[in-house]
């Protein structure tokens, strides 16, 4: 499991600069967090809002060369859980 964060800048929200927290598992991302200064976090999660997510496999995002992009999976939970998101359900086949 590997969690990134990056800043990216949006021509959505006035050209503020925002930051953008990604969980990936694996290749693929399962939930992604998307803050501006200006308006309330989105919270998004594979398979609900999959249509506004990012749809890369991480080796096509170039973030693994990004120094400083990994961070902790316990700062991606924390920050999930400021923002109102629940806690993924632990799946077990």
């Amino acid at each position: 499991m590997m969690m990134l964060l990056l800043a990216i800048d949006s021509p959505a929200s006035n050209g503020q600069r925002g930051v953008w927290y990604s969980h990936f598992d694996g290749q693929y991302i399962c939930r992604q967090i998307i803050q501006y200064p200006s308006s309330d976090p989105i919270l998004l999660i594979a398979g609900k809002d999959d249509v506004h997510m990012c749809d890369r496999p991480l080796d096509q995002t170039d973030l693994t060369r990004r120094k400083g992009a990994e961070i902790p999976p316990g700062e991606f939970e924390n920050v999930w859980a400021h923002f109102g998101g629940k806690p993924l359900p632990k799946w077990t086949p």
